[in-house]
């Protein structure tokens, strides 16, 4: 009967600790539970930092109309007083209230006829550009066409020696001018003139046309030279033909 009473007591004890156990677990796991794990209060923000609301202001239409009524109010009426595109500035203006004319900055317009750098006046000299004068020079004698001291010079030499197909000392040929009016000696002017007697045209020592030395032309070097067509030395002045 003892023993009967003791097993009892010891079911008992055994049965109130394990139940006591269970309320202890039972008890911590919803303690546990409603703890915030320090993880998700690290990593997740908190509601007071979300909660803040951000304000975006929209654009004032009535700032913008408004400065659009200021920059129509500044725009310029065409009072028809505008230059137009192919229109020059002029280099003056006159004061509508004194009379008087205003010098403008704008660059002087072109003569509508500018002076030429040069030509003849009304006295038969040369105008150059920037208004000087150069008379025309003249020798003095009625039959020369000089145009410098020079060729005077020239024409009165030709003069005094005399013509050599005439001997005349006054040939036509002195007198002769080329095609831009200016003197030039020519001798075929001459009426009495001989080509044969030209040494332009003839060798005056062996009376041969004057060439390369080929169909029976002349040829003359002023120095001792071997002919290119031949291969004969030839001495100086020496009248050659091959």
């Amino acid at each position: 009967m003892k023993k009967l009473l003791k097993n009892k007591r010891l079911r008992a004890v055994i049965g109130g600790t394990v139940a006591l156990l269970l309320v202890i677990s039972v008890a911590y796991v919803i303690s546990m539970q409603d703890k915030p794990s320090v993880s998700n209060s690290s990593s997740e923000p908190s509601a007071s930092d979300t909660g803040q609301n951000i304000v975006i202001e929209a654009p004032d239409s009535t700032a913008s109309s408004d400065a659009a009524d200021v920059s129509a109010g500044n725009e310029i009426a065409d009072d028809g007083s505008g230059l137009k595109p192919d229109e020059k500035i002029s280099d003056s203006s006159t004061d509508e209230n004194t009379g008087e004319k205003a010098q403008g900055t704008a660059s002087p317009a072109k003569e509508a006829n500018p002076p030429k750098d040069s030509e003849e006046n009304n006295n038969g000299g040369i105008q150059i550009g920037g208004g000087e004068s150069t008379p025309k020079y003249n020798c003095g004698s009625p039959n020369h066409h000089c145009a410098g001291p020079e060729t005077h010079a020239f024409t009165l030499n030709l003069e005094d020696e005399g013509c050599l197909y005439c001997g005349s000392h006054s040939c036509p040929s002195f007198y002769a001018v080329d095609e831009w009016g200016n003197t030039c000696y020519t001798p075929s002017k001459c009426p009495k003139y001989d080509i044969k007697k030209d040494s332009v045209e003839y060798c005056q020592a062996c009376g041969r046309k004057n060439g390369n030395g080929d169909n029976n032309t002349c040829q003359k070097w002023i120095i001792d030279f071997t002919c290119p067509i031949c291969g004969e030395l030839v001495k100086a002045n020496e009248c050659h033909t091959h």
